[in-house]
């Protein structure tokens, strides 16, 4: 495909050749004809004067015609022919004349004889080249003599006529070089502009918008470049936007806890966000044109978008993910501009959480309206018996207030650690951290208990590391702790059972291991330990109220530190916990 300049070059340079050839085929031929009628003319008056040479000579001797046409044709350099009226060769300049032969059918003597004169060109083959012939009538008083013919070869003339030519083809082509190199550089100026404008368009379209065209002219040309130049800052400040908008979206969404998934309306995936691709298991890039039922691969959300699509109305809907076992709630909502809809956004939120909030906010009022019934539900019985009549029993009297007093510090007990596991758990409770030898206060803890472990017939025995580093802690709750830990091992222990309290380090923290040879916990039992109220069936026997591991818990995390529990059921548990350096 042609350029744009040579689209331009290329008909100014056909039309100047078009109009030189023209010209010049003109020209020859004005040359040509004019060369014609000036041979013509010429041979017409040399006719005449042979005609007026010979009127004397038509009653002297035959051959002094022929003298005088021969001597005449070397005077005026043209072939003279002397032809009677029946066409009768009476003398020439050239030939023979009784050689000849008859030239009544000769057009021009025809002519001659009949109009005074006549004049053609044609083929001699005497000369054997083309010839113009011309002849006149002599006349003498109205007495027709003959005809005298004069005759030239159009030789010079076609010579003449071949020179301008070559003189018109010469000019022509230099017209035309020149013509080119004229076109090509007006043309190139001329696109110039063009070629800067495509060259900038072509910037732009590889992202470069920051384009700007130099206006040199008024013409349309320059009005073209001003209006690119407008273009191209009205775009940068578009594209700016548009891309600061986007930015802003991008972080959104990058943000936003809930999955987002936008669609076509052939419900083909256009966007998506990182959370969506968490909540799923899938990679965005992967995810872009594909079918939603393809990436979720949970049907719930496939139909909620198709009816979406299919009613172009708000659809919602609730679902445990049979990929990812989250119970999630997919809102698909129809995306419409001017009437017409254009797709769907999809909004996935995870609803886990909150379910398993509502299931632990449910479970912790039974927990606790259990474990208050019990106390208050004894203490209420004892009441009511003592108003029927065992108050007057003072033995009774005094066992059943004693129990009454026994049961109310336990609901004083379940009351303050409830209010102490809120505290910890909201981070109300403040720490009051300062240096801890753990091998000291365990020292302590260990000589406190001994007298319930010997009353539980178990061995209370300790591992502790000579080198551990003091933490940074606060002492009262981690001796609340381990002693918690302790008292839980020498209580769910078996006779002749062992406790062994462990202490050790690592270059990042101090770790602290409470093991025994109890009942141990049951697999199904060990994942729950640390809940509140929980307490697996062995333990129930043992009272308590299932407070103490979900306070240590906490206690160890606002700490920085972390805790676990080890059990194999029927050969004892250990429950670790460790604190940073």
């Amino acid at each position: 495909m042609r350029s744009f300049q040579w689209r331009i070059a290329v008909p100014i340079i056909a039309l100047i050749i078009a109009s030189m050839l023209v010209l010049g085929i003109y020209l020859t031929n004005v040359i040509k004809n004019t060369q014609l009628d000036n041979l013509r003319f010429h041979l017409e008056q040399e006719a005449r004067i042979v005609a007026e040479a010979s009127l004397p000579l038509f009653t002297g001797p035959s051959g002094s015609l022929d003298t005088m046409a021969k001597d005449l044709a070397g005077e005026i350099d043209s072939r003279i022919t002397i032809i009677a009226p029946d066409g009768k060769i009476l003398a020439d300049s050239v030939e023979n004349p009784a050689d000849m032969e008859n030239h009544a059918t000769r057009p021009e003597v025809r002519d001659a004889l009949a109009n005074g004169i006549g004049e053609t060109t044609r083929y001699s083959t005497t000369l054997e080249e083309q010839m113009m012939y011309v002849a006149v009538k002599i006349d003498n008083n109205g007495q027709v003599l003959g005809v005298a013919r004069t005759a030239l070869p159009i030789t010079a003339v076609q010579e003449s006529v071949n020179r301008v030519t070559r003189i018109i083809i010469i000019a022509t082509l230099a017209i035309a070089i020149l013509a080119v190199i004229a076109a090509y550089f007006i043309a190139r100026r001329t696109t110039q502009p063009i070629r800067k404008l495509t060259k900038a368009v072509k910037g732009i379209s590889t992202g470069h918008v920051e384009q700007k065209i130099s206006v040199t002219t008024k013409d349309e040309i320059g009005m073209l470049a001003k209006a690119f130049n407008e273009m191209s800052v009205s775009l940068k400040t578009n594209i700016d936007t548009i891309f600061a908008e986007k930015t802003k979206l991008a972080n959104i969404l990058s943000k936003m806890a809930d999955g987002v998934i936008m669609t076509d309306i052939n419900g083909t995936v256009l966007l998506v966000n990182s959370a969506a691709g968490r909540l799923f298991g899938f990679k965005e890039d992967d995810a872009i044109s594909k079918p939603v039922i393809e990436i979720v691969h949970d049907h719930e959300v496939d139909e909620v978008l198709k009816l979406c699509l299919k009613t172009h109305k708000d659809q919602s809907t609730q679902f445990e993910s049979g990929t990812t076992r989250r119970f999630l709630r997919a809102i698909a909502v129809p995306l419409e501009s001017q009437g017409r809809l254009n797709g769907a956004l999809l909004l996935i939120q995870d609803l886990t959480e909150l379910r398993n909030l509502q299931t632990m906010r449910r479970e912790l009022i039974g927990n606790v309206s259990h474990e208050l019934r019990t106390p208050i539900a004894g203490i209420k019985a004892m009441a009511e018996t003592l108003h029927d009549g065992a108050i007057d029993d003072k033995a009774a009297a005094k066992d059943f207030l004693a129990r009454i007093e026994g049961e109310a510090d336990r609901l004083t007990q379940i009351v303050a650690e409830l209010t102490q596991l809120s505290r910890i758990e909201s981070g109300q409770a403040e720490l009051n951290k300062q240096p801890v030898h753990l091998n000291t206060l365990i020292d302590e803890i260990i000589s406190e208990m001994n007298p319930l472990a010997e009353r539980n017939q178990v061995a209370l025995l300790k591992q502790l590391s000579p080198y551990l580093p003091q933490v940074q802690a606060d002492k009262d709750r981690i001796r609340q702790t381990i002693i918690n830990l302790v008292h839980n091992a020498i209580k769910f222990n078996k006779p002749d059972g062992r406790v062994t309290v462990f202490t050790g380090c690592d270059s990042s923290s101090v770790t602290v291991s409470v093991t025994d040879t109890g009942i141990g916990i049951s697999k199904e039992d060990l994942s729950h330990v640390f809940e509140r109220f929980y307490k697996a069936d062995k333990a129930r026997s043992g009272g308590g109220s299932g407070l103490g591991l979900a306070i240590a818990k906490h206690t160890i995390l606002s700490h920085g530190g972390s805790i676990y529990a080890q059990s194999e059921e029927g050969k004892g548990s250990t429950f670790t916990f460790t604190l940073p350096r």
